[in-house]
């Protein structure tokens, strides 16, 4: 993003602080309560919003030449690699012989070998051994390579659609956002840690928690409630994505100095949705790269949160701040966002509380399970205006 863009934002929210306001939508949204409890509601969302839709997996400087991580991807078992000619390839996390997983975590390897039979692939996902291969049987090694899925690298970011076969395009998915995310120079970043835990929510529920200022000032009253004012924002639209902008109280001290003695970073957060759970925060000291994925029941879900520094970690002070601060932000959302958002689960699933209402300053709630509904394709939409 040009520096004459954040400085827009920055003005545009001032005078929304000043007028005690926010961005509106236009209407209080209801939200019916089998958006987040119905088993085949689910079923359709994971097969669509997810088998066939690129999912960011990770940024681009996760994984260096001849590199490795696996993941789980809506509980799909995925190999990410980087040849040693820097491509990047995705791959079902699964041997071909008997089938189970060729690695776990992640690491630096010129073979990925299989621990049951120690059938090996090279980083392009070819087989190239096949242990005790004159007793095992004649075999077709070009054809019997890990089964690829597609993917995809853009402005910093990695994306997967975890279906075998199924097209990836990324710049239709990311819309006008694509360009924006290019300014801003994720190349640069430098990986702190990936923390990952299992909620007992939905996860839209758990995405909507992210998605408004609001709840701020009050739920994160004790934690970061001071560094953001609460329930101003600035709300944009990118086909199915959204970004939301905060602004610093501290900002406020800077109405009138000259624009050119100062770095609008310092006051600004850009909270970025990519369709269709990915969460991206960019900061001044910080980027948080986050996604939520389906369980195997409405109301489970996968949360897995990453930080990134925009400085080198090159001493133990430096690695020490920076694990801090990753630690602080993600228990933040574990431990205050996520319980919160559990009650609510429980009492949809009571069939006593038939509908949630969005207000119209949560217009990224609104509009984002509204994105839900026009990729579904539902005949019944549950959003009602």
């Amino acid at each position: 993003m040009r520096r004459e863009d954040m400085l827009e934002a920055m003005r545009a929210l001032l005078e929304l602080d000043a007028a005690k306001s926010t961005t509106l939508g236009d209407d209080v949204v209801t939200l019916d309560a089998a958006r987040f409890c119905d088993v085949d509601v689910l079923n359709r969302e994971r097969e669509t919003l997810f088998l066939k839709y690129p999912q960011v997996v990770a940024m681009s400087v996760d994984l260096a030449p001849g590199h490795y991580s696996t993941q789980s991807v809506a509980g799909i078992p995925v190999i990410l690699t980087r040849d040693g000619d820097g491509g990047f390839h995705a791959f079902l996390n699964a041997c071909r012989h008997r089938g189970t997983t060729v690695a776990q975590g992640c690491g630096k390897a010129r073979r990925l070998t299989c621990p049951w039979h120690a059938w090996s692939y090279d980083l392009r996902g070819t087989l190239v051994g096949v242990a005790h291969a004159p007793t095992f049987g004649d075999i077709d090694k070009t054809i019997n390579g890990l089964i690829e899925l597609p993917s995809a690298e853009r402005h910093g970011l990695l994306f997967v659609v975890p279906t075998p076969g199924e097209d990836i395009d990324v710049d239709t998915a990311l819309a006008e956002l694509g360009p924006e995310l290019a300014d801003l120079g994720f190349d640069s970043l430098h990986p702190v840690r990936q923390r990952t835990a299992e909620v007992d929510i939905n996860w839209k529920l758990a995405n909507d928690t992210g998605f408004e200022l609001y709840h701020v000032a009050y739920l994160h009253k004790d934690s970061v409630g001071a560094a953001n004012i609460g329930n101003t924002g600035l709300y944009r639209q990118y086909g199915f994505n959204h970004r939301m902008t905060a602004l610093s109280p501290a900002a406020r001290d800077m109405v009138n100095a000259p624009d050119d003695q100062w770095d609008p970073m310092d006051y600004l957060q850009f909270i970025y949705n990519i369709f269709p759970s990915t969460g991206l925060v960019v900061a001044g000291p910080m980027v948080a790269l986050t996604r939520l994925d389906p369980g195997p029941t409405p109301n489970t879900s996968s949360f897995r949160f990453t930080s990134y520094s925009w400085t080198p970690i090159d001493n133990d002070d430096t690695r020490a701040g920076a694990e801090m601060l990753n630690e602080f932000l993600f228990n933040v959302v574990l431990n205050e966002d996520f319980p919160t958002a559990a009650r609510t689960q429980v009492n949809l699933e009571t069939g006593l509380l038939e509908q949630l209402l969005v207000g119209r300053n949560e217009p990224a709630i609104a509009n984002a399970h509204a994105s839900y509904d026009a990729v579904l394709n539902a005949n019944n939409p549950l959003v009602t205006r």
